[in-house]
């Protein structure tokens, strides 16, 4: 609704100060509005990031190195060599279309977490948690500017709780078990761009180890 303003010499004196006020607090709440807005929008990356950046992410994760026996406990990112990494694309090739089923770690059925388990467990004989949001406290958080293909990606619908997770592949793209099943996504699409919370390396090539 236009806002209207008067001009009435007849007016009481005390008008235009109050008017002056109401103004400068209308003003002023609006302001808070944007900034609160700015905040909640630009920022919730960042707390997810500041959440899971905490000292008590964990470093280390039980594998299984020669692929059977007991588990040993490996450091975090866990170097691999590039036909590993090759495999593992290879392995998201096969699964391309399977469908979603909640709880699915298996050719049969996956869910976001289930595919990530799979594949890591299939390919670099990792033994990873079984949530989302239990992986996301796993190896380094990564800047987004500094993906490697092998990186997971999270996302958060509400930018509290880690909900989601993928694969990077490269090309701004990653893999995940979405609701239509096994696919590949790009990180800039506006739906996974709005949602995006951060993300974490856990594997690296030998050639790239730091």
């Amino acid at each position: 609704m236009q806002q209207k303003f008067y001009s009435n010499t007849s007016q009481p004196y005390w008008i235009k100060p109050c008017r002056t006020v109401v103004l400068l607090c209308t003003i002023t709440g609006f302001m808070l509005v944007i900034a609160g807005c700015q905040s909640s929008r630009s920022s919730s990356g960042y707390r997810m990031e500041s959440k899971y950046s905490l000292k008590n992410r964990k470093l280390h994760i039980s594998c299984r190195p020669y692929g059977t026996g007991p588990a040993v406990t490996c450091p975090l990112p866990l170097k691999i060599t590039q036909q590993s990494l090759d495999q593992l694309f290879s392995s998201i090739d096969e699964n391309l279309g399977t469908r979603y089923r909640f709880g699915g770690a298996s050719p049969d059925g996956f869910d976001c977490s289930g595919l990530v388990l799979y594949l890591f467990q299939k390919n670099f004989s990792m033994i990873l948690p079984r949530t989302a949001s239990d992986l996301a406290a796993l190896g380094s958080v990564i800047p987004k500017n500094s993906l490697r293909p092998g990186d997971l990606v999270f996302f958060s619908n509400e930018g509290r709780n880690i909900d989601h997770v993928g694969i990077f592949v490269g090309q701004e793209s990653f893999a995940h078990a979405a609701s239509s099943g096994v696919k590949f996504n790009r990180l800039n699409e506006r739906y996974y761009d709005n949602r995006y919370a951060f993300s974490a390396r856990l594997i690296t090539t030998e050639e790239q180890a730091d």
